[in-house]
């Protein structure tokens, strides 16, 4: 993995945790709607969509936001790290 996967891993642990709890149960190759009630609110998502973990749009639906969003190749192995971390407890 490259340095800079590792630094979000390390360092951005809610963005990819967030990720994991979205797709939970889900596809990672299928995308997800999202739906954000406060569009001007700090988000773990809207940070993913920043770093190239997502990919998709989030477009305005009243005071919030909407969108059909997917997982990046980097947002899917990092999600599969978290995953197995969170099968053996994190060690």
């Amino acid at each position: 993995m490259d340095a800079r996967l590792a630094a979000i891993e390390a360092t951005r642990f809610n963005v990819v945790a967030n990720l994991a709890f979205t797709w939970a149960g889900e596809d990672l190759a299928q995308p997800v709607r999202y739906f954000m009630a406060i569009a001007n609110a700090p988000s773990p998502t809207k940070d993913a969509l920043s770093l190239g973990l997502l990919e998709g749009a989030l477009d305005p639906d009243g005071h919030g936001l909407q969108g059909v969003l997917e997982l990046t190749a980097e947002g899917r192995l990092l999600v599969r790290r978290f995953r197995r971390r969170a099968g053996r407890g994190f060690s």
